[in-house]
């Protein structure tokens, strides 16, 4: 099938403003529309303000409904899903192989929005990133209804999906064993973001970690070992970015400590700097099942700079780094974290070698070329 005669409707929490599954999954589309795609994102509830559609600003259609919208409301909700259902009726174009792109699995949010997509014969093809089967966070009453509705609706995930799209070997494994629908293996992707005349020999490093403070990210390693390390090594600085209720609770703990500091939600722009701009990045997960079932997003985003990357062995990692690409660290060990911030600090030019090893694994396994193409391939034998 030509790309002219296929047209992608994308149902997503958060567009164009977002985190991590956002930028991932706006890098795929933008490859998609750069190869004549027709494209249209349907936004919902989302946690963030999103911006009006100007098409000299964001060249891929979209519509947001329900900003922060309360579902008690009884006839705020009742226009929110009408208005969400006629945009899907109205994205179908006659005469066009139309697939219905749904980020996340099946859930009593999206719910209504893909069986009203089912109806009008859309193709269904689902992108999952995690395994809510292995979710243990305490979270809120009504995210804690979310994941319970996600688990017991997984049946239906599988069973109505066209296709599938994971992030990992093990959600490939875990559907390909549900399912005889195609399973296809999208790695996370980034843009790149490699600065070609940094200075390497820095007296003052700043070391860095992004993403949500949740259970599986880690911090607390990061942290002691950067506390084992700056006993000995004054001049580093620690900056954590990211917003969430345990982002709070770490600020509590460690927000005193005058080489420590909480950055809170940084806006892309600037966040994109922080990474250019930093000398190590963190990205350490713990050892349980729902760390390693996904895959950490942030890996491909550091990757793309060029930076040396301190990583744990979590999820596929060793199937795309060896110890030559990126600093590869044993789950919860903030002994092995600040031995690889004593070698980093003390042989910077090797650190800066093995950031640009690992930023030519970026270019094969996790930039937008090489992740696009897979999965405009996979879409279009849907």
């Amino acid at each position: 099938m030509k790309s002219e005669e296929f047209n992608l409707f994308v149902l997503l929490r958060n567009y164009p403003v977002g985190l991590a599954v956002t930028k991932k999954i706006d890098n795929l589309l933008t490859y998609l529309y750069k190869n004549n795609i027709k494209i249209k994102v349907l936004s919902y509830r989302s946690k963030f303000k999103q911006p009006y559609y100007n098409a000299d600003q964001y060249p891929i259609p979209f519509d947001s409904i329900g900003y922060n919208l309360k579902l008690l409301c009884l006839h705020k909700a009742v226009a929110y899903f009408v208005k969400g259902l006629r945009v899907i009726q109205k994205g179908k174009k006659h005469g066009f192989n139309n697939i219905f792109y749904c980020i996340g699995p099946l859930n009593i949010e999206n719910f209504l929005f893909v069986f009203w997509a089912k109806l009008l014969h859309y193709k269904i093809v689902f992108d999952i990133n995690e395994d809510y089967s292995f979710f243990e966070d305490k979270v809120k009453i009504t995210s804690r209804f979310k994941i319970i509705t996600t688990k017991r609706l997984d049946v239906l995930t599988y069973k109505w999906a066209d296709a599938i799209t994971v992030v990992s070997t093990y959600l490939r494994n875990k559907y390909l064993n549900l399912t005889d629908k195609p399973v296809l293996l999208v790695p996370v992707t980034a843009v790149e973001n490699f600065r070609t005349d940094k200075n390497v020999d820095q007296e003052l490093l700043k070391i860095v970690y992004a993403g949500t403070f949740d259970r599986k990210d880690g911090v607390d390693a990061i942290i002691e070992g950067f506390l084992m390390f700056s006993r000995n090594y004054k001049k580093a600085n620690l900056i954590l970015m990211g917003k969430s209720e345990l982002q709070k609770e770490y600020q509590n703990r460690f927000g005193n400590y005058e080489n420590i500091s909480f950055k809170g939600y940084v806006p892309d722009n600037q966040f994109y700097e922080v990474l250019r701009e930093a000398d190590i990045l963190c990205m350490c997960r713990t050892n349980s099942d729902f760390a390693n079932a996904g895959f950490p997003f942030k890996l491909g985003e550091y990757l793309a700079t060029g930076n040396p990357v301190i990583s744990t062995r979590a999820s596929d990692v060793c199937d795309y780094l060896t110890s030559d690409d990126a600093f590869l660290v044993d789950f919860d060990s903030p002994e092995e974290i600040a031995a690889a911030f004593q070698k980093i600090a003390g042989n910077q030019d090797e650190a800066r070698r093995i950031g640009l090893n690992g930023f030519r694994k970026y270019q094969r396994y996790f930039s937008p070329e090489s992740n696009g193409k897979i999965l405009l391939e996979g879409l279009l034998r849907v």
